[in-house]
Order: C-alpha cells, then sequence, then structure tokens
C-alpha cells in the first residue's frame, strides 16, 4: 500500500474507533455491575482517551492533533460539558504524547502507564476547573478516592482487556505488534 493509503486508512480508523469510543464511553458505566463500586463512587469510562493515547504512540498522521481536539469537541457536545473542555484537554494529550513517544519502546507497559497518566491529568484537570469555577465542591479527598480511584481501576482493567484486540489491529494496519514487557 503507498504512503498515501495508509495514512488514509489510518485516518478512517482513527476517527471510526474514535466515534464508537465515544458511544460506548456513555454506555459502559452503567452496566459495569455497581457490587464493585463503594457507596458514593463513580467511574468514568475514559475509553476515547485510549484512541487518543494507543493510536498517538503508534501513528505519525499530520493532523492528529487537530482531530484529537476536534474529538474532545464531540465529547464535549455529546456529553454537555463545557464546551472546548474536553478539546483542549484532549489536543493537550495528543501533544504530550506526539512529543514523548520517541523516548519510549513500544511496549504494553508504556502504553497503560501513558494512559493511566493521561486519566490521572484529564480527571485532575477537570476537578479544578470545576472546583476554581464553583461548580463542585467536592474536596482533594473525596476526588481521589470516589472518583479517580474506581476511574482509574476500572480504565486499568479496560485497557487490558483491550491489548489483544488492539495488537491484532495495529498488526493488521501494518504496524510491528508491541510487546507486553
Amino acid at each position: 500500500m503507498n504512503r498515501m493509503g495508509h495514512d488514509q486508512t489510518n485516518r478512517m480508523t482513527y476517527l471510526t474507533l474514535a466515534f464508537l469510543a465515544i458511544v460506548i464511553d456513555s454506555a459502559l458505566p452503567a452496566i459495569f455491575p455497581h457490587s464493585f463500586i463503594g457507596e458514593g463512587q463513580v467511574i468514568i469510562s475514559h475509553l476515547t482517551l485510549y484512541v487518543v493515547v494507543v493510536f498517538g504512540f503508534y501513528f505519525n498522521m499530520p493532523r492528529y492533533l487537530v482531530y484529537s481536539f476536534l474529538l474532545g469537541l464531540l465529547v464535549d457536545s455529546y456529553t454537555y460539558t463545557i464546551l472546548g473542555l474536553y478539546a483542549t484537554l484532549y489536543f493537550l494529550v495528543a501533544y504530550f504524547i506526539s512529543k514523548v513517544k520517541s523516548l519510549f519502546p513500544k511496549s504494553a507497559i508504556i502504553q497503560f502507564m501513558l494512559f493511566i497518566l493521561m486519566i490521572s491529568f484529564v480527571d485532575f484537570m477537570l476537578f479544578l476547573f470545576y472546583r476554581e469555577t464553583g461548580m463542585t465542591g467536592v474536596t482533594l479527598s473525596e476526588f481521589l478516592v470516589y472518583r479517580l480511584g474506581p476511574t482509574l481501576t476500572f480504565n486499568v482493567v479496560l485497557s487490558m482487556v483491550l491489548y489483544y484486540p488492539t495488537q491484532r489491529l495495529l498488526k493488521a494496519l501494518g504496524y510491528s505488534p508491541y510487546v507486553f514487557f
């Protein structure tokens, strides 16, 4: 496949998966058994962020940052949050991934760690924004115990479940499969 066809395939794959991730993100916490979480705890699915991190780690698309920003706008409009909040955060995540990906080997452990770091960054920035604008009265300790902890646990398990399908997709797109360690 020529370079132009490869980039087009990557672009369509990224956009299709990102769109599906947005739709699935809203349903995942609702179908998750509530017996696994404590009273008052909240689970936020970050499947869309997973797509941004994983594909940003592998793809070298020139428009990747723009697509991540637009994806964030779509998330903002779909989830009824302040328009531009997720767009800015996804752009920053994509920018960070594009800058650090050459420093690390393509391994699942690195990908998992970057995903955890990016979830923590996005959720903490959202917490700070809502806290500083007076839209929430949640304390930092409540945020860590009732939101970030369960969210990280859920999303780490989700990323482990998605490891093999992601590896197969990347291989089908012409990327060498990454190793677990």
